[in-house]
């Protein structure tokens, strides 16, 4: 049977990678909802105009070759009762994406996807995470874990 350290771990981590997917979904997509910073603001013209000028769509704010989707990840601290996770990227262009930019001739409103992701899915992170705590106390195996690290040694 997992230890509850390892429970929690385990459910922190799936929630982690809720987020993350979930961020890297709605690139691409305008945002409405009740969320700080919603609605995202339209592509100014401009930037409309370059991404056509290289070959790419118009209007997939954030979505050009993919590399900005795919930089984001989860890390996840090791077994306890208290673990944290961090989801982001190590891409500046997804920082600026997130939180925008005001320099003068070159503002970029915050399009928060990842603060956007994570409250919406706050719920199903919990109840995930509890999940995972009920069935090891019912000493049930983790889901998603090789059998070898669901025993005791």
């Amino acid at each position: 049977m997992p230890t509850v350290p390892r429970a929690v771990q385990k459910g922190v981590e799936d929630g982690a990678i809720r987020i993350r997917k979930a961020t890297q979904a709605q690139l691409g997509q305008y945002l409405d909802g009740p969320e700080p910073g919603l609605p995202t603001a339209p592509l100014a013209d401009s930037t409309i105009n370059e991404r056509i000028r290289l070959g790419f769509t118009p209007d997939d704010p954030g979505v050009r070759t993919g590399d900005m989707r795919e930089s984001y990840g989860e890390r996840v601290s090791g077994p306890g009762m208290k673990v944290a996770a961090s989801i982001g990227s190590d891409d500046i262009k997804a920082v600026v994406f997130e939180v925008g930019r005001l320099e003068q001739g070159n503002y970029q409103p915050p399009r928060p996807e990842l603060a956007v992701a994570a409250a919406r899915n706050e719920d199903k992170v919990a109840h995930g995470v509890a999940r995972v705590l009920v069935r090891t106390l019912c000493g049930r195996p983790l889901p998603n874990i090789p059998d070898d690290e669901n025993t005791t040694p």
